[in-house]
């Protein structure tokens, strides 16, 4: 099978305090959730605001190219461990409804 196929290229955009913990972790969230999809990049963006009167301040977000359309989710919480779970969990649903349409 192409390597392409279940390991597209990730590319990371981060500010504020993103560790490489959380980097790491939203990679594995991102392959998880288009496993099979042909996906032939990724492109994530993780932030964090260093503002305590935001009660969301972390953002995770990702744009694949598939089939040469973009498939987008985003998600804000208030760590970035929770944004990246959501990402993962609203990249699925997106996924899932792209295999069934």
């Amino acid at each position: 099978m192409n390597a392409t196929l279940e390991r597209p290229e990730i590319r990371f955009l981060t500010s504020g305090k993103v560790t490489d913990a959380r980097r790491a972790e939203a990679e594995s969230a991102v392959r998880e959730a288009l496993a099979g999809t042909g996906a032939a990049s990724v492109h994530v963006t993780l932030s964090v605001v260093a503002d305590p009167s935001l009660p969301r301040p972390a953002l995770a977000r990702a744009v694949a190219e598939l089939d040469g359309r973009q498939l987008r989710a985003q998600a804000a919480a208030p760590t970035l461990e929770e944004a990246i779970g959501l990402l993962r969990h609203r990249l699925a649903v997106r996924t899932a409804y792209r295999r069934a349409g």
